[in-house]
C-alpha cells in the first residue's frame, strides 16, 4: 500500500506542487487584505489548487504516453514501467477534477462559469510540443490564469495588481521551462518536438529564459509601487532578485545537474521567498 502510494505521488509530481501554489497564494493574500482573512477560504483555495494541477499532471502524462516512451529521461515514469495503470491514471484526472469543481460550488458563481477556461488549458498544454515552439509559454498561460482566478473566486472580479501578478507568473514558469527544456534538446530535434532550445539553439534559449525572469520581477516591483505594501516587500523583492541572479549564474555553465539544481532548488526556494513576502508583506 505504501509503495502504491509512493507510485502515485511521483505520478503526479506532488513535490512540485511548491511551483504551483506561489502566485495564486500570494493573490489570496493581497485579495484577504480587502475582504479580511477566511480559514475556510483559504483551505478551499489550496484545495482547488492542488486538485486542478492534480488533473492537469495526470492528463498531461496520458497525452504524452506515447513521446515519454521514447524518451530516455522519462522512460522510467510509472505509466511506462507498470507501476500506474491507465486506469489508475483516468481515476485520479476525474476523481480530482470532481474535488476541483466540488471546491467551486462554495465560491462565486463566476469561478463555476469560468473554469473551463482552466479545463481547457491543462488539456491543450500537452499537445503544443506537437505544433508550436511556443509550448512553453502555453504552459504559462496557465499560471497567469490562477492569481485572477482566486480573487475571481472570492470577489466576483479581479484587480490590476493580481492581474499583473498572474503575468508575472507566466513568465516565471515559462523562464524555468525554457531552461528545463535544454534536457531534451537532442531528443527533441530527432523526434520533431518542438521546443524552443532545438529550434533556436541554448544561446538564445538562456537570453529568453533571462529576459522572462526579468519581466517577472519588474512585474513584482510595480505591484508594489501600485498597492500599499509594508516596507519588508522591498526586502523580499530585494532577495527574490538575488535568487533569480544565482539561479542564472548557475545556468552560465549549462550541465545536467546544474540545470536540476536550479530548476528544483533555486526555483523552490524563489517560491518560499514569494509567498513569504506578501504574506508578511500584509500582515505587518
Amino acid at each position: 500500500m505504501q509503495t502504491k502510494i509512493k507510485n502515485y505521488l511521483e505520478f503526479i509530481q506532488f513535490k512540485h506542487t511548491v511551483f504551483a501554489l506561489p502566485f495564486a497564494l500570494s493573490a489570496y493574500t493581497l485579495v484577504s487584505k480587502k475582504i479580511g482573512f477566511n480559514l475556510t477560504d483559504l483551505l478551499l483555495i489550496i484545495l482547488a489548487l492542488v486538485s486542478s494541477r492534480v488533473f492537469g499532471m495526470s492528463i498531461n502524462r496520458i497525452l504524452d504516453l506515447n513521446i515519454d516512451k521514447k524518451n530516455p529521461r522519462t522512460k522510467d515514469r510509472g505509466l511506462i514501467i507498470g507501476s500506474i495503470t491507465i486506469r489508475g491514471a483516468l481515476i485520479v484526472a476525474t476523481g480530482s477534477l470532481l474535488i476541483f469543481y466540488s471546491t467551486l460550488l462554495y465560491f462565486n458563481i463566476l469561478a463555476l462559469f469560468l473554469s473551463p477556461i482552466v479545463i481547457i488549458l491543462f488539456i491543450i498544454y500537452p499537445l503544443t510540443k506537437r505544433f508550436t515552439y511556443l509550448c512553453h509559454y502555453f504552459l504559462g498561460l496557465i499560471y497567469l490564469v490562477a492569481p485572477p482566478a482566486v480573487e475571481i473566486a472570492l470577489t466576483g472580479k479581479f484587480s490590476f495588481e493580481t492581474f499583473m501578478l498572474g503575468v508575472a507568473g507566466l513568465f516565471w514558469v515559462s523562464g524555468f521551462d525554457l531552461i528545463y527544456a535544454i534536457l531534451d534538446i537532442d531528443f527533441d530535434l530527432k523526434n520533431k518536438i518542438y521546443s524552443i532550445p532545438s529550434k533556436f539553439g541554448i544561446k538564445t534559449t538562456k537570453i529568453l529564459s533571462s529576459i522572462s525572469h526579468t519581466i517577472t520581477l519588474i512585474l513584482i516591483f510595480l505591484i508594489g509601487l501600485t498597492i500599499n505594501l509594508s516596507p519588508i516587500y522591498w526586502i523580499g523583492c530585494t532577495i527574490l532578485l538575488l535568487l533569480f541572479l544565482r539561479e542564472h549564474m548557475i545556468l552560465k555553465n549549462i550541465t545536467k545537474d546544474n540545470i536540476n539544481k536550479a530548476f528544483f532548488d533555486m526555483n523552490g526556494q524563489i517560491s518560499i521567498i514569494l509567498m513569504a513576502t506578501f504574506i508578511t508583506s500584509t500582515i505587518l
